[in-house]
């Protein structure tokens, strides 16, 4: 009877790569100094440690600024460019491999949302600076190069998920002040100042979360309110508007038959 570990045989070889770091670097950039628009064959993060600068993506056109980052696929048209008076000082990364797709799946880092908030500066910054400019012939060099490849996208993976939960938040406290003021001449940018983000970031929020904007949240919440009075025959269709924060009753009836597809007394006529 042969020995049956002795035996060799071989094994069929997997296409599946994991992580393959490339290149890192780091770059305090010259006023307005650019690169693109043209593609690259690696995945690159770059890192803001501080200034701002312009990243075009596709048809997007993104500030990035001191703690966040932007990525760019590989054979995507991009060009990013340092600021006039604040130019930005970068850290970098390049790499490959298959595993970087389930990676940026779990982050929800896509070509329509390329840049990424990152909570934990100090810890970001050491890792990209420890890394190996590239990878080399030494084992040793590039075994360090994929632990701190892991390490930077472990941080990333763990601040979208603080950044998810605190979006999350915020959202929840503007739908609770709109529904407590929106009888109120109440505003977005009152909303926005209310939380302490800016209209931009709160419409973003809106718009991942619920599909609308926060202005179209607050007509909304008015027009449902208003479609509740609308039973009561003792008030009027300008009782009505005034309570749901409109003073113009004609600009509440506009707005009302353009999301109903009625006016304010045929939807009282049709409910009653």
């Amino acid at each position: 009877m042969s020995n049956a570990c002795n035996m060799t045989i071989e094994l069929p070889k997997k296409q599946y790569q994991g992580l393959i770091p490339v290149s890192s670097g780091e770059e305090r950039c010259a006023p307005n100094h650019y690169w693109g628009a043209g593609v690259r064959d690696t995945y690159l993060i770059h890192y803001v440690i501080s200034g701002k600068g312009i990243f075009y993506c596709g048809t997007g056109k993104y500030t990035v600024r001191r703690g966040q980052a932007f990525v760019i696929f590989p054979g995507t048209i991009v060009k990013y460019q340092a600021d006039s008076k604040d130019p930005w000082h970068y850290a970098w990364v390049s790499f490959n491999g298959d595993e970087t797709k389930e990676i940026f799946a779990q982050a929800k880092i896509t070509l329509q949302s390329p840049v990424l908030n990152l909570s934990d500066a100090e810890s970001v910054i050491g890792i990209l600076k420890d890394m190996p400019s590239e990878r080399s012939a030494d084992m040793a060099n590039n075994l360090k190069f994929c632990a701190r490849l892991y390490e930077f996208l472990s941080l990333l993976l763990s601040s979208n998920k603080i950044e998810k939960s605190t979006e999350n938040a915020y959202l929840t406290t503007a739908r609770r002040y709109i529904k407590a003021h929106y009888s109120e001449d109440i505003t977005v940018e009152q909303v926005a100042s209310h939380i302490g983000i800016s209209r931009k970031y709160l419409f973003a929020i809106f718009k991942k979360s619920l599909g609308i904007s926060p202005k179209e949240y607050i007509i909304e919440c008015r027009l449902k309110r208003a479609k509740e009075f609308l039973s009561d025959r003792e008030l009027s269709v300008a009782n009505i508007a005034y309570s749901v924060g409109y003073k113009d009753p004609l600009n509440f009836s506009k707005m009302f038959k353009l999301k109903t597809g009625s006016s304010p007394s045929e939807y009282r006529e049709n409910m009653l």
